[in-house]
């Protein structure tokens, strides 16, 4: 799958996430926020769209909790394409 979104920092890294948590329902939120940090140094997921998701899925805030635990990206005018492994 691929997802886009003008800079690649926001957007396109919290739909990242998001497919991650949706295909993975078991799958730890932190542990898919650390694999997103890894990927991508200066993703910084779009806070309203992982609290939908968090709702939508039933994940009683641990996805918004796993975001906030990653911190903000690097400084960077776009982001640079990256990988998540399926699991």
């Amino acid at each position: 799958m691929v997802i886009h979104c003008w800079a690649g920092i926001s957007r396109s890294t919290a739909s990242a996430y998001m497919a991650q948590c949706l295909l993975h329902p078991h799958a730890d939120e932190h542990a898919l926020a650390g694999e997103l940090r890894d990927a991508s140094p200066s993703a910084t997921p779009n806070a309203l769209m992982i609290a939908y998701a968090d709702q939508l899925l039933g994940r009683d805030g641990r996805m918004v909790k796993a975001i906030q635990s990653i911190g903000r990206g690097e400084d960077a005018y776009e982001g640079v394409p990256f990988v998540l492994q399926g699991r």
